[in-house]
């Protein structure tokens, strides 16, 4: 069945909130409606307002009972808002078997207004609300409901100015890093976007497919804008700036290949709505089973568990050293804000904050690419530099390495090639931040907006990388002492080599610092906004309705136990996402890495969309009870298990660069401490990218160490546990860095498509069996009749 059918019963005009309903219902109830309502019939000769006439058990048909009888055991008062569109036949229908409430002025016989109705067939919106009133309101009730929620709103928005206003004295008079006044102000702007009344299905789904009509223009850029910005995180834009720094313009390119999967996503997910889907979770329930489900939600919120730990750092690196004072608040801070305001106005909240986070983020990043092209075109030693030894003074063609072909594997093609295979086919599978998304507005509206957002992401990735070019560009060139230290501005050569963020930012000074800073902040705070108000509907209509119903509920279609079970989940979410941060947050560095145990999520879900291209008798929900749970968990087990070895195999085999350059090595003449130097080995260690050189290195700097401070024990001689119980170095594509990444992700995510295709031959075999049974059967009833 289609989306269209199985929203039937629901208006497909514009949505209505609450305070728009109750603003209906007084002008049309109160003011003077065009029609009356019907009444409920009489017998002939009794008065329509005679009680006794009435049955003590017949219903109250009055607007605003919705057919109920009033009782005294409940006084509650419910407001459900539901629209029925009645055919000028149905009303003939109704008008031959109930006596319309004659309305003054309006004779019962008028032939002339019939005609004019029956040229105009107007289209009867009936507004329902269900109550327990032991008497109909009046229009002074009416209208002061309406005012009371315009005073709570007013009052909101009053309360959280004068907060923001708090919080920006206490910075001011503590003398805080000015950074502070960002955090603020942002966090000020998303909480007067997120208050505004709402319903359960505007907490998860304000644009679906019933209300996209007359509003594609506004839904089109909503649902673009947020499919840019809910997967570009913080932790993606560093990562993207010291790939830069390593591989050059191909480091962020590189990067951004992930991005691909937005547009991937859009149309597998358009062709998954087409079969009748209103979610991931309810397209795997329906064709793999529970058992599937469950295995579905369990990585999901593993994944959203990551997301709130992964975008607070890049944020909290800002604002002190590591686990310090500062950056531990920082990091509280910076889950707390968008936690808020989503847990206030869920989807719609984050909808919008989204739109606007989208154009500050363009516009910061083309004023910072600006800044670097002009910085770069006066310094003329870094230019003669630049040309010198690393062929180009050009950030499209600047070169880390000299005499390396920047277009192959050695120069970061074999992460490109890895970014396509787990971003086009499995890794987005695994992130409802950005797949909830492409359930909103109609289809085709929502696959256009993915196609939009997805090339702005792959741009404003690669666009980012260059912050590491030119911060590898100034770094050689200050370390090879072509250009003076104090190019620097205070921050560490090793740090703005490595393509830091925080430390380029440093060198363009004060006011671009504040400026990237606001970059990161809008970056992780768009991600972590996403991530809460998927975790909302992971819980809510997804396992809850799982749970009570049997299956995933249409987020159009949650109710208020939904909303409070997804607000509760994203405080704890939030709180145990960042937990971990405030103790050693290195040992959090193997869960980078978990889009290598997902290829296995791809086959399951893309091979359904496209089956249906090739046959209509694989499209749409099953017709029988007949689940085949193997096609899901063969796949997804057998990727998980490929990925799980992964990560437990020789560190030295599976170097990830762009955490080394993270570990930022010290100044062996300015820091000549113990701890500084274990801090850095052990960063080094964590990486993967351990080798005999780091291990002489480590032997000497102890040796110097020991003579200068008396005593100190480096950890230098260390191997991974697992370095001799696996070996996946047979799985390696070439020679780059990332030789033992691609071939793995490759040997996975063939080796899904296979067990995927192998569990559906057993449908193929049972068919030809059939077959071949009949056709035997047949032979045999003919030579009986013989």
């Amino acid at each position: 069945m289609s989306e269209s059918g199985r929203a039937a019963d629901v208006d497909s005009t514009e949505y209505k909130t609450p305070l728009a309903h109750l603003q209906e219902l007084f002008h049309s109830h109160f003011i003077g409606p065009p029609t009356s309502p019907p009444r409920q019939s009489v017998p002939n000769g009794s008065r329509a307002d005679d009680p006794d006439t009435l049955s003590a058990d017949a219903p109250d048909t009055s607007p605003l009972s919705n057919g109920r009888k009033p009782s005294a055991d409940n006084m509650k008062t419910e407001l459900t808002f539901s629209a029925r569109k009645s055919s000028n036949s149905e009303m003939k229908d109704a008008s031959s078997t109930k006596t319309p409430l004659p309305v003054a002025g309006t004779p019962e016989n008028d032939t002339e207004g019939k005609a004019e109705k029956e040229d105009k067939k107007p289209t009867e919106i009936e507004v329902v609300f269900t109550t327990a009133f032991e008497e109909a309101e009046t229009p002074a009730t009416c209208m002061e409901k309406i005012k009371a929620i315009k005073r709570l709103y007013w009052a909101l928005y009053v309360v959280t100015t004068l907060l923001a206003a708090l919080a920006i004295f206490y910075v001011e008079n503590n003398s805080a890093q000015r950074e502070w006044h960002l955090l603020t102000g942002y966090a000020w702007v998303c909480l007067m976007l997120a208050y505004g009344d709402g319903t359960p299905r505007e907490y998860f789904r304000p644009i679906d497919e019933t209300n996209t009509d007359g509003r594609k223009f506004y839904a089109f850029w909503l649902i673009a804008m947020t499919s840019f910005v809910s997967w570009v995180m913080a932790k993606s834009i560093q990562n993207s700036s010291k790939l830069g720094a390593r591989y050059g313009m191909l480091g962020g390119l590189a990067y951004a290949a992930w991005f691909v999967g937005v547009f991937t996503t859009g149309v597998i997910i358009y062709l998954l709505r087409k079969q009748g889907y209103y979610s991931l979770p309810d397209f795997i329930n329906d064709r793999y089973g529970p058992l599937a489900t469950v295995m579905f939600e369990l990585t999901v919120m593993y994944r959203l568990y990551n997301e709130v730990w992964s975008n607070t750092i890049v944020i909290a690196d800002f604002f002190g050293e590591s686990l310090s004072d500062t950056w531990k608040l920082a990091a509280w801070v910076s889950m707390a804000i968008p936690a808020l305001y989503t847990l206030i106005g869920g989807m719609r909240a984050s909808l919008y904050s989204d739109a606007l986070q989208a154009v500050l983020m363009c516009v910061l990043l083309a004023m910072t690419y600006y800044t670097i092209v002009s910085q770069i075109h006066s310094n003329e030693a870094l230019q003669l530099y630049a040309k010198e030894y690393h062929e180009s003074d050009s950030l499209w063609s600047y070169n880390p390495v000299k005499g390396r072909v920047m277009f192959s594997l050695e120069g970061g093609m074999d992460l490109f090639w890895t970014g396509i295979l787990q971003g086009a086919l499995s890794y987005t599978f695994m992130d409802p931040a950005l797949t909830d998304r492409a359930f909103l507005a109609s289809k085709e509206v929502m696959v256009g907006g993915f196609a939009l957002g997805g090339a702005l992401a792959v741009a404003y990735v690669t666009v980012f990388g260059f912050i590491g070019v030119y911060g590898n560009m100034l770094g050689n060139c200050v370390a090879d002492g072509f250009c003076p230290a104090t190019d620097l501005k205070g921050a560490t050569a090793a740090s703005v080599k490595g393509g830091e963020p925080s430390a380029v930012a440093t060198v363009l000074g004060p006011a671009y610092y504040s400026l990237i800073c606001l970059v990161i902040i809008t970056s992780a705070i768009s991600t972590l906004d996403s991530t809460f108000s998927a975790v909302a509907k992971a819980v809510g209509p997804d396992l809850h309705g799982f749970i009570t119903k049997g299956r995933p509920v249409n987020p159009s279609e949650a109710d208020a136990t939904d909303v409070l079970l997804g607000r509760l989940a994203i405080v704890v979410v939030g709180i145990c996402g960042t937990l971990p941060l405030l103790y050693d947050p290195d040992e959090l560095n193997a869960t980078t890495v978990t889009g290598t145990m997902v290829p296995g999520l791809g086959p399951p879900i893309y091979m359904a969309a496209f089956a249906c291209l090739v046959s209509q008798a694989w499209s749409g929900r099953r017709t029988t009870t007949k689940t085949r749970p193997l096609l899901f968990l063969l796949p997804f087990c057998f990727s998980a298990a490929l990925g799980t070895i992964y990560q437990m195999a020789s560190q030295a085999e599976n170097c990830a660069p762009f955490k080394l350059t993270a570990c930022a090595a010290p100044d062996w003449l300015a820091t000549p401490t113990c701890a500084t130097y274990s801090t850095y080995y052990k960063c080094v260690r964590a990486s993967g990218c351990w080798d005999d050189a780091d291990n002489v290195q480590c032997l000497a700097a102890n040796d110097t160490l020991t003579n200068k401070l008396g005593s100190c024990n480096l950890e230098c001689a260390v191997e991974s546990r697992y370095s001799t119980v696996v070996d996946l170095s047979g799985f390696n594509v070439g020679q780059g860095s990332y030789k033992n990444l691609f071939g793995v992700n490759l040997v996975s995510a063939v080796g899904a498509l296979c067990m995927f295709l192998f569990a559906a031959s057993d449908d193929l075999l049972e068919k030809r069996l059939e077959a071949a049974k009949a056709k035997t059967d047949a032979s045999n009833a003919l030579e009986i009749s013989l």
